[in-house]
């Protein structure tokens, strides 16, 4: 049986959704537009990168409602 090498861009991927959960409140922005950036230049959808985006703008909305 012949396993698929992971591409840089999974590796990548996995590095960012470690950084999303290891990321303080001040940096969300930021974070969040590299991830788009990224989802932008891939060729294919990653699901990582799909998955970081969804984490950070929702802790971003659990901060928000935390300040109202």
């Amino acid at each position: 049986m012949k396993f698929r090498k992971a591409s840089e861009t999974e590796i990548k991927s996995k590095d960012l959704l470690k950084e999303v959960s290891r990321c303080k409140p001040e940096e969300f922005e930021d974070l969040l537009r590299q991830i788009e950036t990224k989802i932008e230049q891939s060729e294919r959808k990653e699901g990582d990168l799909l998955m970081a985006k969804t984490m950070i703008t929702s802790r971003m909305a659990s901060v928000r409602n935390k300040n109202v």
